[in-house]
């Protein structure tokens, strides 16, 4: 009697084992998929934040070299007490600034006598989201940058 017990015993563990493989096999099979897309737009989404911190860092350095573009001669007949742009040389020197940063950028340049604005778009590829149909998607950035001379102090 006890010989039969331990034959049925036997047969259930095994039965409850190949059960539970079962069991993690298709759980398995569920559940690759979703981690597999959650890695996949983890990915991408940081290519397009990187992207779009590059972008941002191309449009200020470009407004900071157009706004450093000071019309001098109306600083000298002032005796330094007007500062305004040179507002053609502003824009062509944050054109070319923003030609250098590679192929693929639009950047949009607004000069004021006191003032440069770019605006920079550009398009980045993905690698998951093409799985469905999102070859690239468009990044911009936005940047003013102001004419400043002499030394700024916090006001305390």
């Amino acid at each position: 009697m006890n010989g039969q017990r331990l034959r049925w015993c036997s047969r259930l563990g095994r039965r409850s084992r190949s059960a539970q493989d079962g069991q993690a096999i298709v759980w398995t099979a569920v559940m690759l998929p979703l981690f597999l897309s959650v890695v996949g737009l983890a990915v991408d989404a940081g290519i397009v934040f990187d992207a779009r911190r590059e972008l941002q860092n191309v449009a200020d350095s470009a407004a900071r070299a157009g706004a450093m573009q000071v019309d001098q001669q109306a600083y000298r007949a002032s005796s330094g007490a007007t500062v305004v742009l040179d507002q053609a040389a502003a824009r062509q020197v944050a054109a070319e600034y923003a030609a250098s940063q590679g192929r693929g950028l639009a950047a949009t340049i607004a000069v004021e006598p006191q003032r440069v604005v770019v605006q920079a778009s550009r398009e980045v590829p993905t690698s998951f989201l093409r799985l469905a149909g999102i070859t690239s998607v468009q990044v911009s950035a936005t940047a003013p940058a102001e004419v400043r001379y002499g030394i700024d102090r916090p006001n305390r």
